[in-house]
C-alpha cells in the first residue's frame, strides 16, 4: 500500500516543482526585461542624432548643440557655424512654450545641453530641419556659455 500511495504523490510533487520552477525563471525573464528599459533620457550626440533621427523617433533623448532663438523659428544647431550660414540640416526645431522661450533667451546663440522628446522628419526628408524635439524638459547652459552680468563691466 505504501508503493501505492508514493506513485500517486509521485506526480503531485513533480507537477509543484515544476510549477515552482516555471514561475521563478519566468518572474527572472521579467525582472531583466525590465532592467534593460533605460531610466531617463538616452544621451546621444547631435552628429549620432542627425545622422539617424528616426532611430530615436518618440523617445527622450538629451544632446549638446548650438540654441538659436528666433520669433519665427527656434532650434538647435550642431555648430554655431551651421546656425551662422544657415545649415538647416544639422539643426532640429524647438518646440517652446512663450514661458520657455522667456525663461531660456539669456541662453541664445549659446552651447547648450537640452532634454526633450524627439520627433524625427527623417534625415532625408524634404523638410529643412531634420526633426523637432517636444516636451522640452531642461536646457542649461553649456561651455564655452558665460553667463551675462549686466552689472559688471
Amino acid at each position: 500500500m505504501r508503493s501505492e500511495q508514493l506513485s500517486r504523490i509521485a506526480p503531485t510533487w513533480g507537477a509543484i516543482c515544476f510549477l515552482v520552477a516555471s514561475l521563478l525563471f519566468g518572474t527572472l525573464g521579467e525582472f531583466s526585461r525590465c532592467a534593460a528599459k533605460p531610466r531617463g533620457p538616452i544621451s546621444v550626440g547631435m552628429v549620432a542624432l542627425l545622422a539617424s533621427p528616426q532611430k530615436y523617433d518618440g523617445k527622450i533623448i538629451r544632446t549638446w548643440g548650438f540654441l538659436n532663438l528666433r520669433p519665427d523659428d527656434n532650434a538647435i544647431f550642431a555648430h554655431e557655424e551651421d546656425c551662422q550660414i544657415p545649415l538647416y540640416k544639422n539643426s532640429f526645431g524647438l518646440d517652446f512654450t512663450e514661458a520657455q522661450e522667456r525663461q531660456f533667451k539669456s541662453l541664445n546663440q549659446t552651447y547648450v545641453i537640452i532634454e526633450g522628446t524627439m520627433h524625427s522628419k527623417g534625415a532625408d526628408g524634404p523638410a529643412l530641419d531634420s526633426g523637432t524635439l517636444v516636451h522640452i524638459t531642461m536646457v542649461h547652459g553649456w561651455k564655452p556659455f558665460v553667463p551675462f552680468d549686466p552689472d559688471k563691466k
